[in-house]
């Protein structure tokens, strides 16, 4: 916000509307523009639609693209949590995107997080039937007698949670 209010109080342009020749897209055109130029697939998320929506950068007024409505509310969450919550200046926003991008691709360790075990707890209760849970205990190693025990669903997600706690023990 601070390149933006800068601009504002200034009553300059950002450089980059100054550096290139614009046209103006007037409303009455933006659904045939979108339609002409909306791809086989939204180009953030990959993904096939009928919703597509003209992008445009708040700062700047410039149009990004076209791209899915999911994308383009994705899009928006992330520019102005970054900008405002992280306090950073926009440019280094896909710099930031990218970092993000390679640790979700590389952060992998073999520790289960207690939050984590609760919602893999969750997924096997709520996901599997009462066969799938008991199949699913059998694979992780559940004795006979363990399973006979298990009378309910909450005594198999007792016994789920127990064996994967178990099972991923972290000793110092």
């Amino acid at each position: 916000m601070r390149i933006r209010t800068a601009y504002l109080n200034s009553g300059r342009l950002p450089r980059a509307l100054t550096n290139r020749t614009m046209t103006y897209l007037p409303q009455n055109q933006i659904a045939s523009y979108r339609e002409k130029n909306k791809p086989t697939h939204c180009p953030i998320l990959s993904t096939r639609t009928d919703d597509w929506v003209l992008d445009h950068d708040h700062q700047t007024g410039m149009v990004r693209g076209v791209i899915s409505r999911q994308a383009n509310s994705l899009l928006g969450k992330v520019e102005n949590f970054y900008l405002k919550m992280c306090k950073g200046d926009k440019e280094f926003l896909p710099s930031a995107l990218e970092g993000m991008a390679n640790y979700l691709r590389t952060a992998k360790t073999d520790v289960l997080h207690p939050v984590g075990l609760t919602q893999l707890t969750k997924k096997f209760s709520n996901g599997l039937t009462a066969a799938q849970q008991i199949s699913k205990l059998e694979d992780m190693g559940a004795s006979r007698e363990q399973l006979d025990a298990c009378t309910n669903q909450k005594h198999r997600a007792e016994l789920f949670r127990s064996l994967t706690k178990n099972k991923h023990e972290y000793n110092v």
